[in-house]
């Protein structure tokens, strides 16, 4: 069994460490600069620690330029891969008019800037990278972040999304790697039920381009989705060549439809 995410606190003595420097503050006075570094430290290691109560948070920090958060204004417009679906075309697909959507590791929230042209309003799940600000940038943008560890459980009631966007990595992500669960098709289990819950009937489930590491994770990921029982409208599987003694990638892009169950 997966470890819960409390339980994820204790398992090295270097989470410990990192969860007691988070804590150490004096109270009613401001937090300490390095808060959110250390948060997302322990975040990553799929330990979610309880919130400074009694310190003042500071600002902002300087936002960094765009070109540096990753922001592209043309992925799922233009045709790059042909594994990869274009907006229009996905949006078209559903059964009722898309109006809100989860996107799990979303990063800089390109995919919600895109979807809100074109009217839909998306939550993006965000952890901060390599100490950028992602969670303040994403904000600036007036768009949604949502602070999530990659084990977290999604705080929405059952239902709710028309569409969920599984991006590259949040496979990954979801069997939590920090855990040691990576590998572990029960890991993945669990973050596809819960992204089933909060996907209501007839909605959409869009993972967009995962990268699979093996022909064995492909098929994995491959069962895992046949056993929930989603119509699929678009499947795709697709290579990319590797540069110099790099493998050729394999990625994986399908659209599936929620459906109704007795």
């Amino acid at each position: 069994m997966p470890a819960s995410v409390a339980h994820s606190c204790f398992r090295s003595p270097a989470t410990l460490s990192f969860l007691a420097a988070f804590m150490s503050y004096d109270p009613h006075a401001a937090c300490p600069r390095n808060a959110t570094l250390q948060q997302h430290r322990l975040l990553s290691k799929a330990c979610e620690p309880l919130p400074r109560r009694r310190c003042l948070s500071g600002g902002p920090r300087a936002a960094l330029p765009a070109s540096n958060m990753g922001v592209d204004g043309r992925r799922w417009v233009r045709p790059r891969h042909d594994y990869e679906f274009l907006l229009d075309d996905v949006l078209r697909l559903g059964a009722t008019r898309i109006r809100i959507g989860l996107d799990v590791a979303g990063g800089a929230a390109n995919f919600a800037a895109r979807m809100r042209d074109r009217g839909v309003t998306v939550v993006t799940t965000v952890l901060d990278n390599a100490g950028k600000p992602m969670n303040e940038f994403v904000a600036a943008r007036g768009l949604f972040p949502l602070l999530l560890s990659p084990a977290h459980r999604f705080p929405f009631y059952d239902g709710v999304f028309d569409l969920v966007h599984v991006g590259t990595n949040a496979l990954d992500e979801g069997g939590a790697p920090s855990m040691g669960n990576s590998g572990m098709e029960e890991a993945l289990e669990f973050f596809m039920f819960d992204v089933d819950r909060v996907l209501r009937v007839g909605g959409l489930l869009w993972i967009d381009s995962y990268l699979c590491q093996s022909e064995e994770r492909r098929q994995l990921v491959v069962n895992l989705i046949k056993r929930f029982g989603y119509k699929k409208l678009k499947w795709m599987v697709g290579e990319k060549a590797g540069t110099g003694s790099a493998k050729t990638a394999l990625y994986l892009s399908a659209l599936l439809q929620k459906p109704a169950r007795d």
